[in-house]
């Protein structure tokens, strides 16, 4: 006998059941239809019907959800990984989506697709040393001071570098009448020492580094190179002279002294101010008749070159320096006149270089060994030195001047009489 079952033991049913169901029910309500039906009935089969409906509907609304993906995703053309994630999904939820049958639904989740883009990979913590692998190392760009060329360089073996400076002591030649006495003569000399200075470096650096960073050990030479001829060059213009400094020239410089020129020159300019510096080196003697010196560097600082000099212009506008924005430098009058960032703004120093002498006591070396423990360490130093002298003589310090530009301009500025 055929009994109707509620929505719960519906729920229980699967597909086949549900199916076999359906084809038994229709036959006891074609069985009813041949007999009264009571108003009990009525109700148990309007609810029975309802509850059929409802397990249908979740049935054919899993079916509609499946095919909306299917032409969204272009039937066989679909992209492989779409298709292969929906029948996982399908094959997962299985026996989620027989059980829809008893009211309720699956949720299927198909992840979008992206595009491959040059952000799709993923670099996880590359060694430091592939940097240097896939850009090779460089040198490092060091400036070039070029003062050492211009200085009196020689070769010596000797630690203590003598030189004897010879002046006149008393006396002098006169015209003598026949008969007459002549005057007498004489001169002096003074024999002074320069001792040598030393500048060095080294760095250390591991058999692995050099092995693995194509170049190193190249650039670690290239770079002390450079450390050391700008060292070098600071030294011969800067160096404060207390051991184991050497003297700089700007040290042994003496200010800026007008004599004739003072308070001689209409709205003087920067030329002006140059002009006075190289006249006042060429007429200042130790002595009477002593050979004048000729200035050949004006070094001012980047600045002042560039508002003195690279932007003057003739009265139609034309460049009146045209070398030293070409080749960042003036020569007038054999005086070579540049720029450098180690002179101070508002300074200027004008010299004969030739004056300041250097030696090649002991040339510029390098030399590879190892510290204590850095053989079993696979760790090596190179070192760079050298060994000079530098000096100038007694008699020649007056050929370096170096003093403020607004000084030197105010002192030859006829309105300042």
């Amino acid at each position: 006998m055929f009994v109707y079952k509620k929505t719960e033991e519906l729920e229980k049913l699967t597909a086949q059941e549900l199916d076999q169901y359906k084809t038994e029910m229709k036959a006891h309500e074609d069985e009813l239809l041949k007999t009264t039906i009571s108003d009990t009935v009525k109700a148990e089969l309007k609810q029975a019907k309802e509850d059929l409906d409802k397990a249908t509907k979740a049935i054919e609304d899993l079916q509609e959800k499946v095919n909306e993906l299917k032409d969204a995703n272009g039937g066989q053309t679909q992209v492989k990984s779409l298709r292969e994630q929906l029948a996982e999904q399908i094959a997962e939820k299985a026996e989620e989506i027989k059980a829809t049958v008893k009211g309720g639904f699956v949720e299927i989740e198909i992840k979008a697709v992206a595009s491959v883009t040059t952000a799709s990979g993923a670099n996880t913590s590359p060694p430091a040393i592939t940097g240097v692998q896939q850009a090779p190392l460089s040198n490092v760009n060091l400036r070039n001071v070029n003062v050492l060329s211009l200085t009196t360089n020689m070769n010596t073996n000797q630690s203590a570098y003598a030189y004897t400076e010879a002046e006149p002591k008393e006396g002098g030649f006169d015209y003598v009448a026949e008969g007459g006495t002549k005057p007498q003569i004489d001169l002096k000399w003074t024999t002074r020492y320069a001792q040598p200075v030393k500048v060095a470096a080294w760095m250390k650096l591991t058999e692995e580094s050099v092995q693995d960073v194509a170049n190193l050990e190249s650039v670690a030479y290239d770079f002390l190179a450079k450390q050391h001829a700008l060292k070098t060059a600071r030294g011969i213009l800067f160096g404060d002279g207390t051991s184991p400094n050497p003297k700089g020239a700007t040290v042994y410089a003496r200010a800026f002294s007008a004599g004739a020129m003072a308070t001689a020159v209409t709205n003087p300019n920067f030329m002006d101010v140059v002009n006075a510096c190289i006249t006042d080196v060429f007429t200042t003697h130790n002595f009477t008749d002593e050979m004048p010196y000729m200035a050949n560097l004006v070094m001012v600082s980047p600045t002042d070159f560039f508002l003195n000099l690279v932007s003057a212009k003739t009265t139609d506008g034309l460049p009146l320096y045209p070398t030293a924005s070409l080749f960042n430098q003036v020569v007038i009058g054999g005086v070579t006149i540049v720029p450098d960032e180690l002179i101070p703004a508002g300074k200027i120093f004008v010299a004969d270089m030739s004056k300041y002498n250097t030696t090649n006591y002991l040339p510029y070396t390098v030399k590879i060994g190892w510290v204590n423990d850095d053989f079993i360490k696979n760790q090596f130093v190179i070192l760079g030195e050298s060994r000079f002298h530098a000096f100038v003589k007694k008699l020649d310090e007056q050929a370096f001047l170096y003093d403020d530009i607004a000084t030197i301009q105010a002192a030859i500025d006829i309105a300042n009489a």
